[in-house]
């Protein structure tokens, strides 16, 4: 099995992941795209109130529009692969930094709160397009140093999400949360040029040589053939047999996604309820985001370079869960602004610790030849996860009339989470060596 590269002097056909040279690039966009794409819907959270105020709507119906448009993002992995039947990495991302523009800047004339929902499905499945492409290439041009290259291109995210904030409020007190999205979509478009440095590169399959690899082609495609319906059923079986286990990571990955963001999307308006000043709630919101890049790039570092946490890296994320659990209870206890700023730092590491750590785990895992499919079901899991948290978040402020009540419920949900991570964990130990199996051929991307 070799890699396809599309480089601009023509095709170049390699063995092995290029791991340096124009990888690096490579990581730089799909930072900066990463930024642009989650970092610009994290920092909706301070346009709620005058969202809410100007459709005339209550708190369930617009913390439902901005987690929808996380929601959307993460669901857009399933559009990108219907995409690559006609469509090269790079146009894809192209294709997405032009959808987002559209759909901020609609959005700015929206009338209604239903108009700005089909806004947000569209600028959340084109920022999910530049940042979930630019992902899955970076995975496929490393094979060593993986985890250093998903922190370094994940803290884009955060990174972004610490500046954005300012002048997101900036914005707001100058031209109002329409003049705001329309220079916001002007931002978006940036990720068409950052999506011109891709160099897409593709997985080819060897042929079969002397019968060696017979039997393992045809257990990769045996989900595909559907000549037989007895022999499609006896695969299917075998493919469950061998996957269960990652199915049971995504699973927990689906349940942590119901948490995560709640406090992104909460921590300003929560912060406005107890008194404090917009700028100051601004600040809450980009400390959960300084946070969040320390953690994603010294863990992604510390992975690559120990084989101790490499080893141990189920562990390290049944801890940050744990440690995003317990710390619910600053919010939900006390309303002291210096206990506030701690509670953003410690959740915003925990949260880019686990963000790395499971990236890395569905990198390093899967196989070249399905680590795409991976990614998909994934962050398609994590999508339908935020689109129930959204709703159901909103109705529980309604209903209890505080923001207080969402920490609660993240206090829950992330405890939930710990636990069936330390499941896996332990199950792991038990039946595998302490390792999620994605596919037969993992180990050969584990170094």
């Amino acid at each position: 099995m070799g890699l396809r590269i599309k480089t601009l002097n023509g095709i170049e056909n390699v063995e092995r992941s290029p791991n340096g040279g124009w990888a690096w690039i490579v990581v730089f966009a799909t930072f900066n795209n990463m930024g642009i794409g989650f970092g610009i819907p994290k920092s909706l959270g301070v346009y709620f109130n005058e969202l809410r105020d100007d459709f005339g709507v209550g708190n369930t119906a617009i913390s439902w529009l901005l987690t929808f448009i996380m929601s959307t993002l993460t669901f857009s992995g399933l559009f990108a692969q219907v995409l690559r039947k006609w469509l090269e990495e790079r146009q894809i991302v192209m294709l997405g930094g032009l959808m987002s523009c559209v759909g901020m800047v609609i959005c700015s004339f929206a009338p209604n709160i239903f108009v700005a929902y089909l806004c947000g499905f569209i600028m959340g499945t084109g920022y999910g397009l530049a940042s979930f492409t630019c992902m899955t290439q970076v995975s496929q041009y490393f094979s060593t140093n993986t985890a250093l290259a998903n922190g370094i291109s994940l803290s884009g995210s955060t990174l972004y999400g610490v500046i954005l904030p300012y002048p997101a409020q900036y914005l707001l007190s100058q031209f109002g949360w329409r003049g705001s999205f329309l220079i916001l979509g002007a931002i978006s478009l940036n990720a068409c040029v950052f999506g011109a440095l891709i160099h897409p590169i593709s997985v080819i399959k060897d042929p079969d040589k002397n019968g060696g690899d017979h039997n393992t082609l045809q257990e990769e495609s045996c989900i595909e053939n559907n000549s037989v319906a007895s022999v499609k059923d006896g695969r299917i079986n075998r493919f469950f047999r061998r996957y269960w286990l990652g199915f049971c990571f995504i699973l927990a990955d689906m349940v942590s996604a119901l948490s995560m963001y709640l406090p992104n999307v909460f921590i300003v308006p929560y912060s406005l309820e107890l008194g404090f000043s917009e700028s100051n709630s601004a600040v809450l919101l980009s400390v959960i985001s300084v946070g969040d890049c320390l953690g994603r790039f010294f863990s992604g570092l510390a992975i690559s370079k120990s084989a101790f946490l490499r080893r141990g890296i189920l562990q390290l994320t049944c801890l940050c869960f744990g440690i995003m659990t317990a710390v619910q209870f600053i919010p939900t206890t006390s309303s002291n602004f210096a206990l506030l700023v701690f509670y953003c730092v410690a959740y915003g590491c925990a949260f880019g610790v686990t963000a790395t750590t499971v990236i890395t785990i569905a990198a390093t895992c899967s196989a070249p030849s399905i680590r795409e499919v991976t990614f998909t079901v994934l962050f398609a899991a994590s999508g339908l996860a935020l689109l129930i948290s959204g709703a159901l978040s909103g109705v529980v402020v309604d209903f209890l009339g505080n923001f207080t009540s969402v920490f609660w419920l993240t206090m829950i949900l992330a405890g939930t989470t710990s636990l069936l991570f330390t499941a896996c964990t332990m199950i792991a130990f038990l039946h595998n060596n302490g390792q999620i199996v994605f596919s037969k051929s993992h180990g050969d991307e584990t170094n």
